[in-house]
C-alpha cells in the first residue's frame, strides 16, 4: 500500500496505523479496515492511551478537466477514444468548456487520424455518422466533496470502516484518511494517515457462447416445430468459500475473497441465462442472502438442499457439512410437479442394515457418515401454451453432488448407484425424460461413470474397492439411456475446435476441474437419449486459455467449469396414456423391496 504522512507528524503525540482487508479494490467486493491502532509518535512506552475513536474518509481518484485543470472532468469526447488520439486531452468540465475549445480540440482528433493509417475507417465512421464530436456527460458533483492535489482530484464517496466500489469507481483508485479524536473533547489527536489503493477492477471472466450441433445422427427427425420444447440446463460447481483455501497457493486473496466471487459468479451465471440452473457447493447463508434473492430478481423459483451434517458426529470438521445443492427454473418456462430430497446417509441404511453384525459398526461409519444430498425435481413445459399434453411436456431433473475421499469410491458407486435406481422408476412410471447433473467426484471410465453410460458396473468385490463387501446388495444395472451431452461433440460437424478439447477415448471433456493438484472431469450433464435431442453446447475451454498453474483465479471464480447444455423434446413416437401419480418416494420404495429381498 502506498503510505503518505504529513511532513509535521512529529508536532503531535499520535498517530494512526491502518490495515485494509486488500490493497486491490473489485468492483461489488467491500474492503474494510481490518485494523486500526493509536501509537505514540515518539515510540515512547508509558504514555497511556487517551480516549478516543477514529474517522474514516474514502475518496476517488478522478480526472480534472484538460483546460481547467482545478475543475473535474464530467465530459470526454468519445471521439478521441476510438482514435487513440491523448486521452487526457478528451475530458473536459463541462458542454459549453468542450464547444469553446473545439476548433483546438480538432487538432488532436486529425494529429491522430494522421499518425495511424489502421483507424482511417473509424474517422470516415465518425465523420459519416455525424458523431464528430460525440460527448458523454457525467453528473454534478458537489465541489465541498472535492479535494485537489497536484494533477489528481479525489471526491469523497465515503465514511466509514469499510467501503464498497461501484461501476463508478472502476479504473481509479481510492484513498482512504484515516485520524483519531479525542472521545471527550472531541479534538484531533493525531494528524491523517492516507492509505492509497490500486486501481479499481470490475470482476470479470472470459466469455464462452453456445455451440450449435450439426448432428447427422438427427438428420432424419421429423422437422422441427415451433411448438417443441427447447431449454437450457446448466450445471456448476461453484466452490464453497470454506473450501476455497486449498487455492491459496496459487491464486491471490482479492480474488478468493467471497465478496469478490460472489459477483463474478453471478454475472457469469446470468450471462449464460440458462433455464435451469443445477448449483452445487452452495453455502446456506449465501444461498438464502445472495443468490436466492438474485436470481428471484431474474424470475428463478428456487430450491435447496444443504447437507445433512452427520458427518460431525464423527468429527470431520463444520465447513465440510455448511453447503449443499441448489435448483435454480425460470418461473414463466416451468412450473414444479413434484419434488424430492435425497440424503444418502439414511438412504445407506438398509444397506448397512444387511452388513453382517461384526462389520455393522464400521459400515455405518462408512456409509452413513457421509452427508451428501441430491435434489430431484419434475418440471412441467409452459412453453407455448403447453400444447402438448401436459405429461408430455415434463421432464425430471436431478442435482447431485458426491462424496469422494481416497479409499471410498464404494461410497460414491452406492449414491451415484442408489440415485439412479430411484430415477429409473419414476422414468418407467412416468415415461418422461432424465437429466442428471452435478459433481459426480469420479473420472470418466471410473465405475460411477460406466454404470451410468453403459447401464451397468461390472465392479470387482475385491477388498481393496469393496472394503464392506457392499456391492452384492447393490442393483449394479439399469435400463435407462442414459448418455453424456458433451459426447455429442464427437458425433457433430464444424467443432473440431471443441473435439481438441475433449478425450476421444472416453468421448467426455478433457477436464472440469483444475487445481494445483488435479486436473481431469468430474462435472457431468447426463440425458436420456430417447427422449431429448442435445441442441447446443456451452463452448469447452482449454488449459492456456485457463492458465497453467489451476483455478480459481482473477478471472475465473471457481476451482470447477460451468458445463451447459440446450435439449429439444423428441416427439413421442405414439400416443401414451395419462401416466399414474408420482411415488412419494421411490428410494424408499426401492430400499425397502431391496431389505425384504435380503431377508
Amino acid at each position: 500500500m502506498a503510505l503518505e504522512k504529513d511532513k509535521d507528524s512529529n508536532t503531535l503525540q499520535w498517530e494512526v496505523s491502518v490495515t485494509l482487508s486488500t490493497n486491490q479494490p473489485v468492483i461489488g467486493s467491500k474492503i474494510f479496515i481490518t485494523e486500526t491502532k493509536l501509537v505514540n509518535s515518539y515510540h515512547t512506552t508509558g504514555s497511556p492511551l487517551p480516549p478516543h475513536s477514529f474517522v474514516h474518509s474514502w475518496y476517488r481518484q478522478n480526472i480534472p478537466c484538460s483546460v481547467h485543470r482545478r475543475k473535474l472532468a464530467t465530459v470526454q469526447c468519445t471521439s478521441c477514444v476510438k482514435l487513440n488520439a491523448s486521452i487526457e486531452k478528451s475530458y473536459h468540465c463541462s458542454s459549453k468548456c468542450f464547444s469553446d475549445a473545439w476548433k483546438k480540440h480538432l487538432r488532436y482528433h486529425r494529429r491522430a487520424a494522421k499518425n495511424s493509417t489502421d483507424n482511417q475507417q473509424d474517422v470516415k465512421k465518425l465523420r459519416s455518422s455525424g458523431s464528430w464530436p460525440n460527448l458523454i456527460e457525467g453528473s454534478v458533483l458537489d465541489e465541498n466533496a472535492i479535494t485537489v492535489e497536484e494533477d489528481n482530484i479525489w471526491i469523497k464517496v465515503g465514511s466509514s470502516n469499510f467501503y464498497i466500489p461501484t461501476l463508478s469507481d472502476c479504473d481509479f483508485r481510492l484513498r482512504l484518511h484515516s485520524a483519531a479524536v479525542d472521545s471527550s473533547r472531541g479534538t484531533r489527536l493525531s494528524l491523517e494517515n492516507i492509505v492509497v489503493t490500486d486501481l479499481v477492477i470490475k470482476p470479470s471472466h472470459p466469455p464462452r457462447k453456445m455451440i450449435r450441433l450439426r448432428n447427422t445422427l438427427n438428420s432424419n427427425l421429423k422437422a422441427q416445430s415451433s411448438n417443441d420444447v427447447v431449454f437450457s440446463v446448466l450445471t456448476y460447481n461453484i466452490l464453497a468459500d470454506s473450501l476455497s483455501m486449498n487455492a491459496l497457493g496459487y491464486c491471490p486473496d482479492w480474488a478468493l475473497a467471497w465478496e469478490y466471487r460472489q459477483e463474478n459468479l453471478l454475472d457469469e451465471i446470468i450471462n449464460y441465462d440458462a433455464d435451469i440452473l443445477c448449483l452445487q457447493e452452495v453455502e446456506c447463508d449465501h444461498f438464502e442472502n445472495f443468490f436466492e434473492p438474485e436470481l428471484k430478481k431474474r424470475g428463478y423459483s428456487v430450491m435447496y438442499k444443504q447437507k445433512t451434517g452427520s458427518g460431525l458426529f464423527l468429527g470431520e470438521s463444520e465447513k465440510s457439512t455448511n453447503h449443499g445443492c441448489a435448483t435454480f427454473y425460470h418461473s414463466k418456462l416451468f412450473k414444479e410437479i413434484m419434488k424430492y430430497e435425497l440424503e444418502f446417509d439414511k438412504e445407506a441404511s438398509s444397506v448397512v442394515y444387511a452388513l453382517e453384525p461384526k462389520i455393522k459398526f464400521k459400515g455405518s461409519h462408512r456409509l452413513t457418515s457421509k452427508d451428501n444430498v441430491a435434489l430431484v425435481v419434475v418440471l412441467e413445459s409452459l412453453q407455448n401454451g403447453s400444447n402438448r399434453d401436459a405429461f408430455q411436456s415434463r421432464i425430471c431433473v436431478a442435482n447431485i453432488h458426491t462424496h469422494w475421499s481416497k479409499g471410498h469410491e464404494d461410497v460414491t458407486l452406492f449414491q451415484v448407484v442408489h440415485l439412479v435406481n430411484g430415477l429409473e422408476k419414476i422414468a418407467q412410471s412416468q415415461q418422461i425424460p432424465l437429466i442428471i447433473c452435478g459433481d459426480f467426484n469420479s473420472r470418466p471410465g471410473s465405475d460411477p461413470h460406466n454404470f451410468i453410460v453403459k447401464g451397468r458396473a461390472n465392479c470387482v468385490s475385491e477388498k481393496a474397492n469393496d472394503p464392506l463387501g457392499i456391492f452384492q446388495y447393490l442393483k449394479l444395472h439399469h435400463s435407462l439411456s442414459l448418455v453424456s451431452a458433451y459426447s455429442s461433440f464427437l458425433h457433430s460437424d464444424g467443432v473440431e475446435e471443441q473435439r481438441r478439447k475433449m478425450n476421444s477415448q472416453t468421448s467426455e471433456p478433457a477436464f472440469t476441474n483444475f487445481t494445483d493438484k488435479f486436473f481431469g472431469t468430474l462435472d457431468y450433464i447426463f440425458y436420456t437419449d430417447n427422449s431429448l435431442i442435445v441442441e447446443s453446447l456451452l463452448e469447452l475451454v482449454d488449459r492456456e486459455s485457463i492458465g497453467n498453474i489451476g483455478i480459481p483465479s482473477p478471472t475465473w471464480p471457481s476451482d470447477h467449469i460451468a458445463l451447459m447444455a440446450s435439449f429439444r423434446l423428441r416427439p413421442p413416437s405414439h400416443w401414451r396414456p395419462s401416466p399414474p401419480p408420482f411415488p412419494l418416494n421411490p428410494w424408499h420404495l426401492a430400499a425397502l423391496r431391496q431389505h425384504w429381498f435380503l431377508l
